[in-house]
């Protein structure tokens, strides 16, 4: 049988250990206290990192039985991560358009090993001598998605709008952006 221990607590190690204990708890409880609290207070960055403009809500288009110019329809597969880029272009946009197909050309190229999991939907006639490129996929034109999508301008360039693999579009590039910041957010989607 052993006897209890006798020995002595210094009362310092013993105010030592107890501030570590308090110390540790707080540790754990400050942050989600203070993320409670600028939820509460409605405290929100000032700015966002996407350069495009962010579409709130989402806009849903999976459920628009969106066809391929050739008839097959558009099938969306989350789980590939693939992310389009939505054009629907306007009747007076040829010069314009042939000049976003190449910008577009080049962001998809820009994404090296990821490229394959960006693409282009293009609603509308493609202009005459546009360079097409492998996922440049032209489709059949859709009222109803031109319905859905946000501020689509009826002439001039066109808007583009980045969906997720899910069919939700985020994202609005305004007629004549600047195709870097294009880039940026989509390299940034498929990372």
């Amino acid at each position: 049988m052993s006897s209890p221990d006798t020995t002595d607590f210094d009362p310092k190690k013993r105010f030592r250990n107890r501030m570590m204990l308090l110390g540790l708890i707080a540790l754990f409880l400050i942050p989600p206290v203070l993320a409670k609290l600028l939820l509460a207070f409605d405290v929100h960055p000032a700015s966002t990192t996407n350069k495009g403009e962010l579409l709130q809500p989402a806009v849903a288009l999976s459920d628009l039985n969106l066809q391929h110019a050739n008839g097959q329809p558009l099938a969306w597969h989350p789980a590939d991560r693939r992310w389009q880029a939505i054009v629907v272009a306007t009747p007076d946009c040829a010069a314009a358009c042939a000049e976003l197909i190449a910008g577009l050309d080049k962001v998809w190229q820009m994404q090296g090993r990821h490229a394959d999991r960006f693409g282009v939907l293009w609603f509308g006639d493609v202009p005459q001598g546009a360079q097409v490129f492998r996922n440049f996929v032209p489709m059949q034109p859709k009222a109803e998605l031109e319905q859905r999508l946000p501020n689509l301008p009826r002439s001039g360039p066109p808007a583009v709008y980045l969906v997720d693999p899910a069919g939700f579009a985020a994202l609005r590039y305004a007629p004549g952006f600047d195709l870097s910041d294009m880039y940026k957010d989509v390299h940034g989607m498929l990372k």
